[in-house]
């Protein structure tokens, strides 16, 4: 569920009405009604709620600018920048009507229209798009990552590496027991390096990003290491071109971190 939709009562009701409002809207006029053309009010209304475990915060400067949510969408799919900000104007209005305070409009209506544009895609789709929740395994998503290029390999039974295609490698955990999986930025200390030099970077990392958690973590058997982790659920499926995006940020936030280092004693190392 969308974080700030947590503070209103009924969120997931909540959401639904937004939605089913935003899409009746949006087909009755008919300068921009070809955005919902040959999409399903079931199917959208199923995607959004899905999929809304796969937004991440963003800084505010993103969401000042609503075309954000659109960058990564599919070209095919894709409407004019007319069209979509009419649409996100739609969006806001409607989010007004339902309730929804003047802070949590920026952020939210970019969230919602973010999975809008992956429930779009998926109707233009010829080939399947989500990794279905029966199916994640290692092996299942090591064989997702090569065939959209990326150079992935596994390390264990629930454990692989993407080490290529990124800008800096990315292990994924598969978790299970809570249906999960879990993004892994790792970055070792070398040798005579303490805790207490790791907790700084991660301190130095905290003041510029404040976004971004990362922690300092002592090893018994090594010599300490910088740790980021991202946790998302799959039980519902996993849509692909939104893990891409989640991978995408996520390694650029890692690599940033690391460049916090100005000592040069860490090195990427995602094996755990």
């Amino acid at each position: 569920m969308f974080e700030q939709l947590e503070k209103y009562k009924n969120p997931a009701l909540l959401l639904n009405q937004i939605i089913q409002t935003l899409f009746d809207q949006v087909k009755s006029n008919k300068t921009i009604a070809h955005y919902f053309v040959n999409v399903s009010l079931d199917s959208l209304l199923k995607d959004v709620l899905q999929f809304s475990v796969f937004v991440t915060l963003q800084p505010d400067s993103v969401y000042r600018e609503p075309l954000n949510a659109q960058k990564t969408s599919m070209p095919e799919i894709r409407v004019s920048s007319f069209v979509f900000e009419e649409v996100h104007k739609v969006l806001v209005e409607v989010m007004r009507s339902h309730g929804v305070l003047e802070d949590d409009l920026p952020r939210l209506s970019f969230e919602i229209l973010e999975i809008v544009e992956e429930s779009r895609a998926q109707f233009s789709d010829t080939v399947m798009m989500v990794l279905q929740g029966a199916d994640v395994s290692a092996e299942s998503l090591v064989q997702v990552f090569r065939r959209f290029k990326f150079q992935a390999e596994v390390l264990s039974k629930n454990e692989i590496v993407i080490t290529s295609g990124l800008d800096s490698p990315v292990g994924i955990k598969i978790r299970s027991k809570d249906k999960s999986i879990v993004l892994i930025g790792k970055a070792i200390s070398i040798e005579n390096s303490s805790l207490e030099d790791i907790e700084e970077i991660a301190r130095i990392s905290q003041e510029r990003y404040p976004l971004t958690q990362v922690r300092a973590v002592e090893n018994d058997d090594d010599w300490p290491f910088l740790l980021m982790e991202e946790k998302f659920p799959f039980e519902q499926g996993i849509p692909l071109r939104l893990l891409f995006r989640l991978l995408k940020s996520f390694s650029f936030k890692f690599s940033r971190v690391v460049k916090c280092d100005t000592r040069k004693i860490l090195q990427m190392n995602v094996s755990r």
